[in-house]
């Protein structure tokens, strides 16, 4: 029965009936794949240019690489959080791995889950991402925002509209280019909670090379439709999207 029924309908369906895949989701009008992280979150995934973005903000408490100690023996692959309201500030340690923390937003006018902030140590140290994805570099930010018209206009089509997760006015939002960009803020290394809905901060895994302690992030203002190019504290907690390595 369903051999005839797929037969009937446009070639779309037809199409969609043929696929040994499963069908993706579609939602307003959006064709997403879907991925998972080893903490077992799922995100949504688009095809933008010739890049594949995460369209969620990630949120996993593990890393996705197994690295092996002295002994041959798996490493934990747990992130490290403290409590809200604790400052890295002063912590010197050299080494990446004791800078590497994630915190949830806390004290925000929204309970909507924004995904976690992690510092730029954290997504240096090892992979947070899912396996075959990464945080991405600067080049790729720039590859993105040069896609979307430039930093003049691109934060506009790269902006969510949903009134939820931005301020209002969410000014020249459209997600003409389906990213969903959202204001989750971030936390400073002071370890003060600030900004949610107002920005939306982004870190690449690049560093900045004119300032040692500080990485390369990307800035969404609800009430703008550029994108920023800026520098952050290495130690301030950001929020990641992931890009494909394929």
């Amino acid at each position: 029965m369903n051999k005839y029924v797929c037969l009937l309908f446009t070639p779309i369906v037809l199409w969609s009936c043929k696929t040994k895949k499963p069908v993706e989701k579609v939602e307003e009008g959006v064709n997403y794949s879907y991925i998972k992280d080893n903490s077992g979150n799922s995100y949504r995934t688009i095809q933008i240019g010739s890049q594949k973005w995460m369209v969620d903000n990630l949120k996993t408490v593990r890393y996705s690489d197994v690295v092996l100690n002295k002994f041959k023996l798996p490493v934990t692959d747990s992130i490290r959080t403290l409590p809200a309201d604790s400052s890295i500030l002063y912590r010197e340690e050299l080494s990446l791995d004791t800078l590497s923390y994630y915190w949830k937003y806390q004290g925000g006018v929204s309970k909507l889950d924004f995904g976690n902030l992690y510092t730029w140590y954290t997504v240096k140290n090892r992979n947070v991402c899912p396996q075959g994805w990464r945080v991405p570099t600067v080049y790729d930010w720039e590859k993105l925002i040069t896609f979307l018209g430039g930093p003049e206009i691109a934060g506009g089509k790269l902006k969510s509209t949903d009134t939820l997760l931005w301020e209002n006015p969410n000014q020249g939002a459209t997600n003409s280019s389906d990213f969903a960009a959202i204001g989750g803020g971030y936390k400073t290394e002071f370890a003060t909670f600030i900004n949610q809905l107002k920005y939306g901060l982004y870190w690449s895994s690049s560093e900045d090379v004119d300032f040692k302690d500080g990485g390369v992030a990307y800035m969404f203002y609800a009430g703008s439709v550029k994108s920023y190019k800026i520098t952050k504290s290495k130690k301030a907690a950001l929020s990641v999207r992931c890009i494909s390595d394929k």
